[in-house]
């Protein structure tokens, strides 16, 4: 299903056969005369999707460019700004154009011009790491899958607190960077999904499972299952059950959906088609003695490292589920 703004690209691609472009090359239409700002779709002299913004102040200087999308902005007659993203990629217009409409959405929401210009740098931040390296936007396998074992264990903390479902989100801290998935106020969880014939973990990094905080190592054995078959789960399946828990929370859907683009998710029909069925989860407790590598151990000239973690070594650490619930 395409986007309010695909729609109007589509419209505006069909009317330019006849009809100038009225603004520096663009053919611009404001995408809703109610809205806070005026935000437009727009298509330039060579047919390419944009999303333009109009401000009464010069635009800053952003280094946004990528292989998909440039930064522009330029003065218009009557003497206001425009600064906006042009789609320069090929075949990507599906995901931009979701992307365009979640940034429009949260526009709504933003109180000055000033506060309208950062959200639309941060933002642009979050869309170059998408595109990075020529990429299509989109998460590939091996991310899904990693992804799906985050909202299973976020949807299982959400539920174990129920009458504080923000507490979970917030501590969903990995979209963000920190060597952690999870941190909580008093214990920290690392959550890895693994095959169900996997005989090991992979750990990223020396920092990931080194915590000032009792750590956890939360492991999901997923199966690549159809998507009809009962109990499959998908990333937009996810994203609306763990929505609907957060509904109750004014400000609390829009958050996660932050944090699902800091994750690299945007919605899309493809991950529709990618599923896995939950065959089982094991919990670890990470202290002393549990085999690792942590950034104290690394030898002087080694920065940094990925390594793995047998299965059959790590019994003696595992704890019950009841336990953790506890």
């Amino acid at each position: 299903m395409m986007t309010k703004i695909e729609d109007i690209w589509r419209a505006i691609r069909d009317e330019a056969i006849t009809s100038p472009s009225n603004d520096n090359g663009w053919k611009l239409v404001r995408l809703d005369p109610d809205h806070p700002f005026d935000i437009y779709a727009a298509i330039d002299g060579s047919g390419l999707a944009m999303l333009a913004f109009g401000l009464s102040a010069l635009p800053p200087s952003i280094d946004g460019d990528t292989d998909a999308l440039d930064y522009v902005r330029f003065q218009r007659s009557a003497g206001r700004w425009l600064m906006g993203l042009r789609l320069a990629g090929q075949g990507l217009e599906s995901v931009f154009g979701r992307l365009c409409q979640d940034l429009v959405d949260a526009a709504a929401e933003i109180p000055s011009e000033t506060a309208l210009v950062a959200l639309f740098r941060e933002r642009l931040m979050l869309w170059k790491r998408l595109f990075r390296d020529g990429g299509n936007g989109l998460l590939q396998k091996f991310q899904i899958k990693g992804l799906i074992g985050e909202l299973i264990a976020l949807e299982e903390f959400i539920r174990l607190h129920p009458d504080k479902p923000l507490l979970s989100v917030l501590a969903w801290t990995g979209p963000g960077g920190t060597s952690q998935d999870f941190m909580f106020s008093n214990y920290a969880v690392e959550v890895k999904a693994v095959s169900a014939n996997a005989l090991t973990v992979s750990i990223s990094s020396a920092e990931q499972l080194d915590c000032l905080l009792p750590l956890v190592l939360r492991t999901y054995v997923l199966r690549e299952a159809p998507t009809e078959e009962a109990g499959a789960l998908t990333l937009p399946l996810l994203a609306a059950r763990i929505e609907q828990l957060l509904a109750v929370v004014p400000g609390g859907a829009a958050m996660f959906r932050e944090k699902l683009l800091e994750s690299g998710y945007v919605e899309h029909e493809y991950y529709r088609s990618v599923a896995y069925s939950t065959l089982e989860m094991r919990l670890y407790t990470v202290g002393p003695a549990f085999p690792r590598i942590t950034p104290v151990s690394l030898p002087v000239g080694i920065p940094d490292v990925s390594y793995s973690i047998l299965f059959s070594s790590l019994e003696q650490f595992r704890i019950l589920e009841t336990q953790d619930a506890a």
